[in-house]
């Protein structure tokens, strides 16, 4: 019977033992299950990162829990974060590039000139256009002109005559002043440089040298130009201006002695349209 006790004790001394491991060998297998769970779960974000799927990042990972709620990151080469869409929009929107090139026009005014004959001269003008577009007030530009202008038949005493100007002009605009989009008016610094042709009428009996006379044609002056492109090629203008003229002739009409004198201030007006381009 002491046998029986001493080997009862000595199973139950075993059993112990026996429980024991089991017990070891229990929380080591939990312990590899644990870790194999973990490598497991690297292993599938490592393959859902390669395959570009949205990993969900644990609020553990952030640094201040009271900060704003973390948005999904997007698992890609860099895996970084990708910023709400409302931020990459207003950062686009709120400063768009100014358009600054540099532009060429060709054109053709219709106008009425003043100051080189008695009464307003129709004149048809060709014009070449040079502008460096800013989008700002400083839009330097350069034109050059090609006009004739032909007067009627302009009473002078008892009998009349006819004027003609043929002219060159250069027109130096250094600002453009915006309206809005797609308008704006440019003031512009002018010279012209041309000749005046004159030629009595009713004048049978008087000698050719009295009848027909050609004098140069000087002036400076200043004009404003509105203009507007209804499309990014096509240009429509209206402008006006005085000038001062240099040379100051006067006309004489023999026999009542009438006369004709160029004035001290002329002006002109008129409207146009342009190609630009690129």
């Amino acid at each position: 019977m002491a046998y029986d006790r001493s080997t009862q004790r000595r199973r139950g001394s075993r059993a112990h033992l026996i429980s024991r491991a089991t017990r070891r060998r229990g929380a080591a297998a939990t312990a590899l299950w644990a870790a194999l769970a973990l490598s497991s779960a690297a292993r599938a974000d490592e393959g859902a990162a390669r395959l570009g799927v949205p990993v969900e990042v644990p609020p553990a990972a952030w640094l201040d829990p009271a900060g704003p709620a973390p948005h999904t990151a997007l698992a890609g080469a860099w895996n970084m974060a990708a910023p709400p869409l409302s931020v990459l929009l207003s950062s686009q929107s709120s400063e768009e590039p100014r358009e600054k090139r540099l532009r060429f026009a060709l054109g053709i005014h219709g106008s009425l000139d003043g100051a080189s004959a008695p009464t307003l001269s129709p004149a048809i003008a060709l014009f070449a256009d040079v502008w460096y577009r800013t989008g700002e007030v400083f839009s330097p530009s350069l034109r050059v002109w090609f006009s004739h202008a032909r007067s009627s038949t302009t009473p002078i005493g008892i009998a009349g005559a006819r004027f003609q100007l043929t002219k060159g002009r250069l027109d130096v605009c250094p600002v453009d002043l915006p309206l809005f989009a797609s308008a704006g008016i440019t003031p512009c610094a002018t010279y012209e440089l041309g000749v005046v042709h004159a030629e009595a009428d009713y004048a049978f009996d008087a000698p050719s040298d009295f009848i027909e006379h050609t004098r140069p044609w000087s002036t400076p002056g200043l004009l404003g130009r509105f203009h507007i492109e209804p499309t990014d090629w096509l240009r429509i203008e209206v402008q006006g201006g005085a000038m001062f003229p240099t040379v100051r002739d006067e006309y004489v009409y023999i026999p009542d002695a009438a006369t004709y004198r160029i004035p001290a201030v002329g002006g002109f007006f008129g409207a146009g349209a342009g190609v630009s381009f690129p």
